[in-house]
């Protein structure tokens, strides 16, 4: 939009000059009420708060978070994370959140539904987000599951189960949920072999890239 165009004009030329930062935290709830992410932006206001930690937000750097988790596969968290200051980054809410993208990256996804119950996330879109996540690493490890395990990875049941599968084109039959072959899920074994788990397996998929 117009005001994310002049952000990104001013990016480089106000990037010492603390009057800007009330701009760009006003822009990161522009973010959450459009549905948008401007990772330069959120990078550049993260960078004030770890030169000068009294001014920093907690409440505003958890947004951020927040933001940059709902972008996986991609990094923005970690490089969120990375700029955070260490006053900000021991505040129990983000704590929570970073034990939540710790679960996410590891793909101990009935551990991350269960720890969800109790976070304080105020950024709309954030579970389709990261069921989008999780849906894009199940597709990219299996062939057939069952509805039990799938429903379990995604936190979904019943009629809600049903149209995620219809959302992400797979395909509901007596043998389980059937995804289509992709140049990811061909290599691995369609039905999960007791030796080998998901969660060994799917870490090495995200690591590879989901792209």
């Amino acid at each position: 939009g117009r005001m994310s165009t002049s952000i990104a004009d001013q990016l480089v030329e106000r990037r010492f000059d603390m009057t800007f930062v009330p701009v760009l935290e006003a822009y990161v709830e522009e973010q959450i009420k459009t549905g948008t992410s401007d990772l330069d932006a959120n990078l550049a206001l993260l960078r004030f708060y770890q030169y000068s930690p009294s001014i920093a937000k907690v409440d505003v750097a958890r947004k951020i978070l927040t933001k940059a988790l709902m972008a996986l596969p991609q990094s923005d968290f970690m490089l969120c994370m990375y700029i955070v200051p260490p006053s900000v980054q021991a505040d129990p809410s983000i704590v929570q959140l970073k034990s939540l993208a710790d679960k996410l990256e590891s793909c101990f996804f009935d551990k991350f539904w269960a720890e969800m119950a109790s976070a304080k996330i105020e950024v709309p879109g954030f579970e389709d987000a990261v069921r989008g996540f999780i849906a894009g690493v199940i597709a990219a490890t299996f062939t057939l599951i069952t509805p039990e395990e799938l429903g379990s990875h995604l936190n979904a049941s019943g009629g809600d189960l049903d149209k995620l599968v219809a959302k992400y084109g797979w395909e509901k039959t007596a043998e389980g949920v059937k995804i289509p072959r992709n140049d990811k899920n061909n290599a691995t074994v369609g039905v999960k072999q007791e030796a080998v788990s998901f969660e060994h397996v799917a870490p090495i998929v995200v690591a590879s890239g989901l792209q």
